[in-house]
């Protein structure tokens, strides 16, 4: 109902979207009731009443938008309060339409000051701020927005502009000033799709002002149809209630819980992308003109009047201009489609390069998980692979062979030289090795100083490929042993190696043949080649199963320590004992030969010879109340001590300690040590046998002649006492005794007494005692046997003494 007299407009682009009024607080209930009322109030009342009523429903349903406007004004973007201004500035003009319509009784003058200044100024405020909402960067919407401004503007003209132009013969002033305003609302929807086509509409808020701005654009639309057809009261009801229900969307803009205005997102496209939607809305406005014009053909039935064809011009125009838009926007399309091919050429490139360098750290990964970092040779995970598939071939695995090599005591190179070095003299010594090995075969290091061998004959006959495996293992041997220039410095090495012939498919079988005989190359000496036998798995099988019942023999009460007297040649008596141990577990007796080196080998010979040791000590010692042998007969216990057992730091602590715990004197004690222990390191245990004698505990070397003794070892070392193997006992008395007399004799020139073993017979004895041997032990004078033995050699041998 507004006071200008033409007004021209479309149907909105969009509507509110679902759930938008039920989010709405309960304050916009009462708002659209309001505003219901005041359009029935309207329309039922006679003028000027319902133009009161008409103006009043619009000021209160707008009051919310105004109001929010002048408490959050701050927090609205200037373009959005632009809007709001433009709301503002309507109601202002459609209150002074109405004063100028009862001032006047409805013979308004055309134009008036609300026409010219009021709703113009409306329609530039609505626009700026529209435009200013979009967004600088929302240039293809704007596009966008012409191409379907374009294809209305054709609508216009053939359904409102035209019709009106011939129906009305009006001056040239007030035709420019009616034709005003459809063109201001063409701008003014322009500018709204523009706001539609951005993220702006991703609040509820905008949303509504958009619907608002459309429901305007609409009752100017029907009211401009009205004035150029003419029409009934219906429309002109029609028109008012449209007017009204878009101050009601105004209001409820302002009611809604989010603040119009911001913004929340982008468009869901792509910059430059046009959905389907956009696409089906571009092809109808396309369609518009044409179909306009066909429209207006078929009414005039193919004949015009006079003059006719002039008013095609415009929609001609139009249909130009839309079509020159749809050109552009196709060729922001091509660009961007080009821009997005060169994106995704790029995009392949960087690919194409991830994917190379992706290849290229597989394949590092690959190596290095198959490869030694240091050596680049294969390693064991590798050597089993190649294993494994040449050992699948059916009957190929009787002319292969497999290869252990250790390198001997290559520590003392890392602990002379550093670790760096000993890396550097591993990869010259890995490169020696690979010139020996055939394109076939396969190289790894395996270990710290190991390497492996897999040789593969193919299929030559077995017996000549078991013989060049064996030419082979001698020729790595004499490589390893020529001297290697490793930097500046030259290394002297030797490498122990394990031989087998593959017999079977399982490669860990064939790993751990190989490495019974490396460990049978290292037992025998080092420097040589030893070749796997059935005997090395039976070996290693007892090993095993007799370990295992080493860890349990102490608590299960196994273990038993047996006593040989040790005589005094001139006059019979038993002057010492010698503590043995013996191992007697439910399957039967095991021989020490068989389970003392295991013990060794397995470290358990230092729990078990801790318990020898304090067993002997309590048998010596008896208790501390009644008379033990040391105490009765003057005899002192002799217990064996192995070389695991002296290299432990707190092995002089635990023997005094067991002294201390028992009662036994320490001069009561012997410790037997074989004299292979002064092989290692015979600078380091002076100090512990030292300790240990400085309390009277007296060191026996047991074996002596049969390793490493020399007048320097006796010189040095802190020994009491000789053992003479059994090797160099005489037998008889014809034979050759010089060795047995040097012996004797070097022990009396040191002041060591020297102590024979292994006397089976008597005349033996005799030859000893004649030598100048004053102390022996053997079968001859009493088997090895429990404490209660003992005591009865005791009572045989050593008379109690009178009184």
């Amino acid at each position: 109902m507004p006071g200008h007299p033409i007004a021209t407009g479309r149907y909105p682009g969009g509507q509110p979207r679902d759930g938008d009024l039920v989010a709405m607080p309960g304050r916009a209930r009462y708002l659209v009731l309001a505003g219901a009322t005041a359009s029935a109030g309207s329309s039922l009342a006679a003028a000027p009443l319902s133009r009161i009523l008409w103006l009043l429903g619009g000021l209160v349903c707008a009051a919310p938008m105004l109001a929010r406007m002048a408490r959050q004004r701050a927090a609205i973007a200037p373009a959005w309060r632009l809007v709001g201004a433009g709301l503002a500035v309507r109601l202002a003009s459609d209150l002074a339409c109405m004063i100028e319509d009862l001032t006047h009784q409805g013979d308004v003058p055309l134009p008036s000051w609300d026409d010219e200044v009021g709703y113009l100024l409306s329609y530039a405020l609505l626009a700026a701020g529209l435009i200013g909402a979009a967004g600088g960067r929302a240039r293809t919407a704007l596009l966008d927005a012409s191409i379907v401004a374009a294809g209305v503007a054709i609508i216009d003209w053939m359904a409102l502009v035209h019709p009106f132009l011939h129906h009305h013969a009006i001056g040239q002033l007030a035709l420019g000033h009616a034709l005003m305003y459809p063109i201001c609302d063409l701008v003014l929807f322009a500018a709204a799709v523009r706001v539609l086509f951005t993220g702006a509409v991703r609040n509820r808020a905008n949303l509504l002002v958009l619907a608002a701005v459309g429901l305007l654009l609409a009752a100017n639309t029907i009211s401009f149809a009205h004035a150029a057809h003419g029409g009934h009261r219906s429309v002109a009801l029609l028109d008012n209630a449209l007017w009204l229900c878009s101050y009601i969307a105004f209001g409820l803009a302002g009611l809604h819980p989010r603040l119009f205005g911001e913004r929340h997102a982008e468009p869901d496209e792509p910059r430059g992308a046009v959905s389907t939607r956009r696409i089906l809305l571009f092809g109808a406005a396309t369609l518009l003109g044409p179909t306009a014009t066909v429209i207006r053909l078929a009414r005039a039935h193919g004949a015009l009047a006079p003059g006719e064809w002039r008013h095609l011009v415009v929609p001609a125009i139009l249909t130009g201009l839309l079509s020159v838009l749809l050109v552009a926007r196709l060729g922001g399309l091509a660009r961007l489609a080009q821009r997005r091919l060169a994106e995704l050429d790029e995009h392949g490139r960087r690919l194409s390069v991830a994917l190379l360098e992706r290849e290229s750290l597989e394949h590092q990964l690959r190596h290095g998980a198959l490869h030694d970092p240091v050596t680049g040779l294969a390693n064991r995970a590798l050597l089993t692979q190649r294993m494994e598939w040449a050992l699948a071939r059916p009957d190929a695995r009787h002319r292969h062979a497999l290869l252990l090599l250790d390198v001997d005591r290559f520590t003392d190179v890392n602990d002379a030289h550093g670790i760096g070095f000993g890396d550097e003299a591993l990869i010259a010594l890995a490169y020696r090795l690979r010139t020996l090995a055939a394109p076939g075969d396969t190289l790894a290091r395996i270990g710290g100083d190991e390497f492996a061998l897999f040789v593969e004959h193919g299929t030559g006959d077995p017996a000549q490929a078991r013989e060049q495996a064996e030419q082979l293992a001698e020729l790595l041997r004499a490589e390893v042993k020529a001297p290697l220039k490793v930097g500046g410095r030259v290394v002297h090495l030797s490498c122990s190696i394990g031989l087998v012939h593959i017999d079977g498919h399982d490669p860990r079988e064939a790993m751990a043949d190989a490495e019974l005989a490396l460990r049978a190359a290292k037992r025998g000496g080092r420097d040589r080649v030893s070749r796997y036998k059935a005997e090395l798995r039976i070996a290693r099988e007892a090993f095993t199963r007799i370990s295992a019942g080493l860890r349990h023999a102490v608590e299960r009460g196994e273990l038993a320590v047996h006593y040989q007297p040790v005589v005094e040649l001139p006059s019979g008596r038993v002057v010492a004992v010698e503590a043995l141990l013996r191992w007697t577990p439910a399957s039967g007796p095991v021989p020490p030969d068989e389970f003392i080196p295991v013990a060794e080998e397995t470290g358990l010979i230092l729990p078990i010879g801790a318990w020898v040791l304090e067993r002997a000590c309590r048998d010596a010692r008896a208790c501390r109340d009644a008379r033990a042998w040391y105490e009765r007969h003057g005899t002192s216990v002799t217990v064996n001590v192995s070389v695991r057992q002296l290299a432990e730091p707190g092995f002089a602590d635990e023997v005094l300690a067991v002294l201390e715990c028992t009662g036994l004197p320490a001069d009561a004690l012997v410790l037997e040590i074989t004299e292979s222990v002064f092989a290692g390191d015979a600078d380091a245990l002076p100090v512990a046998l030292d300790r240990l004698r400085g309390h009277g505990i007296r060191i026996a070397i047991d074996d002596f002649g049969t390793g490493y003794s020399s007048l320097s070892y006796l010189h040095q070392l802190p020994v009491d006492i000789l053992k003479i193997d059994r090797s160099f006992v005489p037998a008889e008395p014809g034979g050759d005794h010089s060795f047995t007399l040097a012996v004797l004799q070097l022990g009396s020139s040191r002041s060591l007494p020297a102590i024979a073993e292994g006397i089976e017979t008597a005349e033996q004895a005799e030859l000893l005692h004649a030598l100048g041997c004053r102390l022996a032990q053997g079968y001859h004078f009493a088997k090895p046997g429990p404490a209660a033995q003992v005591e009865a050699a005791f009572a045989r041998l050593n008379p109690a003494p009178a009184g």
